[in-house]
């Protein structure tokens, strides 16, 4: 038997083996060189002096190589910044079950949820070698989300009770964020996509040439671009775009090849001041830059990553089964957050009073949804896969509500039928369709982003005839994304066709159960007034919403209110059960499980992953640890 003294002395040296303060830290060959050739710091003086050690999923990677990826033509940039750039002030763990520390490494919390302290980690710095504080968080804030210009609507998910939060430095290593009222969900929301901005602001870069800060600096950049200065600015401000190489920043790998209308590629290489070291205190990412090929479409890009000319990727691999997958090419689960194959809102608060009588009546709504043939859309569409669902948490997701999934979703032409006769809209023209009681017919429009989903169109002809049926004519157009939100946000719209959510963390996406919505108000397409007067009930446009939309703003104020996790979910089970006696958004089919696919030597992946903005896969799997390993190797 082992004595107890011995096992304690290995447990010492194990954890002594394994912790980078007590060995020193290492870097890659190239990094190496150019520090000897004096051209970049000591690697020493470029870490933290605690830097965030990742555990690699599989083993320590090697240094070297390429991260491959194919984009689909000039506006794919929701792979990019996914991939890229998931490096928040704090972070979702890759089960998607809490918050971990990141670019801050603690925070407290007062009582009441409205101060939030964050204490960043001691010397960090940007990719130019700039160090990072806590002020850069307070730029951000003060010079964009603050500036009407640049932010004529402030970002809805760092609003509360209608107000920005104080944003302060105490000092180069503390921010903090003191809101007017509650705000019991910053913390999840500053770990996904929505707050990434807020620590992809390097104050010294952008302050060069902006207008509170250098006027003269701003003047030339006008001068340059012959834009007015708030269009200017946003032409090197591009932080979803990823168009400008060299913008310093925090993640693994800085964009030195930007996603230009004219480039066939994107590139971006090591960062040689990033903060984050393996379990051998070797520092991260092992490989050497990512690269985005650019083609012309989805066709191709699809095409492409079959081939294996993609490493690791879920977009636009999505439709790849495991038997298609031959030679180096391995299948991963990806599980779907989204919960229906697509979101149908019908404007409740519509300008004219006889469509908002007839919209805004509940058995309008349910025969429309039972008058859909939704078995025959998933066979036609989907070659089978999926169930009839509306929109609703996922069954997977512990806010499931079967009632709300499964509603009206049997077809039944005949009930759906009378149900619009006893909603008073049983005359009909001489073309057999519904008129509303002024004699005007009961047309639908709705608005489409473009290009939106490749199956919606595929969907919305089989609703159009579905609709046609029981005496409803419908149609749709796609403007362009300005006008769309624009109208949609003046309460100018019929109806509006959108992607689905909330099937996972239906608090975070709370617009398709609740007229509340931390992306735009024009979300909320079923009943924009609602909306505003949740804000503010004096604003323009702001509406008085029923007693039961009421009961439901109240809870989600508790919500905003509730510090205990349990106690907000108790409350959002609530308002989802009100969600499944309003039926504000129709849906087609649950969203069916898809394939990423990574080659043989690609490693340190996981076998399966959440797909989500919210959990922008694979950032919260930290994609610094992924590296290229001989093909000769046994598969994990």
């Amino acid at each position: 038997m082992v004595a107890p003294r011995l096992i304690l002395i290995l447990l010492l040296v194990a954890c002594a083996w394994f912790n980078p303060a007590l060995w020193g830290f290492s870097e890659s060959p190239d990094l190496r060189q150019r520090v000897d050739a004096g051209k970049l710091p000591a690697l020493e003086k470029r870490l933290p002096t605690a830097p965030v050690i990742i555990t690699p999923l599989e083993k320590p990677g090697i240094y070297g190589g390429t991260w491959r990826m194919v984009l689909a033509g000039t506006d794919d940039v929701g792979l990019v910044s996914r991939s890229l750039a998931y490096e928040n002030l704090v972070r979702w763990d890759p089960n998607w079950t809490r918050v971990l520390p990141n670019v801050a490494s603690s925070w407290t919390i007062n009582d009441d949820a409205t101060v939030y302290r964050f204490r960043l980690r001691q010397g960090m710095h940007w990719s130019d070698g700039e160090p990072y504080t806590a002020r850069d968080i307070v730029a951000w804030v003060d010079d964009v989300a603050r500036n009407v210009e640049l932010s004529p609507v402030p970002p809805a998910w760092l609003v509360v009770g209608g107000r920005l939060p104080e944003c302060t430095a105490p000092d180069d290593l503390t921010v903090e964020f003191r809101f007017a009222s509650p705000n019991s969900l910053f913390i999840e929301q500053l770990a996904g996509m929505r707050a990434n901005e807020l620590t992809h602001y390097p104050a010294h870069h952008f302050r060069k040439v902006h207008l509170q800060h250098n006027p003269q600096g701003a003047s030339d950049l006008m001068q340059r671009t012959g834009l007015p200065w708030a269009a200017a600015f946003r032409t090197i401000y591009t932080p979803w775009t990823w168009r400008n190489a060299g913008i310093p920043t925090l993640d693994a790998w800085v964009i030195q090849k930007g996603y230009t209308k004219e480039a066939t590629s994107l590139v971006a290489v090591r960062n040689p001041y990033f903060w984050k070291v393996d379990t051998l205190g070797r520092q991260l990412p092992y490989l050497d830059q990512v690269k985005f090929e650019i083609v012309a479409d989805n066709a191709e890009a699809f095409r492409r990553v079959l081939a294996g000319q993609a490493d690791f990727q879920h977009d636009h691999a999505g439709k790849i089964s495991a038997n298609e997958l031959t030679g180096p090419i391995r299948a991963v689960r990806v599980v779907p957050t989204i919960p229906n194959t697509i979101a149908l809102f019908l404007n409740l608060t519509h300008q004219d009073p006889a469509m908002r009588t007839a919209l805004g009546n509940l058995k309008v709504r349910i025969a429309l949804s039972e008058a859909i043939n939704r078995e025959r859309i998933i066979q036609e569409v989907f070659d089978g896969l999926g169930k009839p669902w509306q929109i609703a948490p996922r069954p997977e997701s512990p806010f499931t509500n079967r009632r709300l999934g499964e509603q009206y979703t049997v077809f039944a032409a005949d009930h759906a039928n009378r149900l619009l006769d006893e909603a008073g809209l049983s005359v009909r023209g001489p073309d057999g369709l519904r008129t509303l009681p002024d004699g005007r017919p009961f047309h639908l429009t709705l608005l489409v982003p473009g290009p939106g989903h490749r199956t919606w169109p595929m969907i919305l002809a089989r609703v159009k005839q579905d609709w046609l049926a029981v005496g409803v004519a419908m149609d749709w157009m796609l403007p362009s994304r300005e006008d769309l939100t624009a109208r949609v946000g003046q309460n100018q719209h019929d109806g509006l066709v959108w992607w689905s959510g909330g099937g996972f963390t239906p608090m975070l996406e709370p617009e398709y159960f609740v007229p509340v919505s931390f992306e735009q108000e024009f979300r909320v397409a079923y009943a924009v007034p609602w909306a505003k007067w949740f804000i503010d009930p004096t604003a323009v446009g702001a509406e008085e919403p029923p007693a039961p939309v009421k009961i439901q703003l109240g809870l989600f104020r508790q919500i905003l209110k509730e510090t205990n996790p349990l106690a907000r979910s108790r409350l959002m089970a609530e308002i989802l059960t009100i969600a499944a006696d309003q039926f504000y958004v129709m849906g087609i089919s649950l969203r069916t499980e898809s394939t990423a696919i990574r080659t043989l030597g690609f490693r340190n992946v996981p076998s399966s992953h959440f797909d989500s903005w919210l959990y922008p896969d694979p950032g919260p799997f930290n994609p610094c640890q992924f590296y290229q390993e001989p093909v000769t190797s046994p598969a994990p």
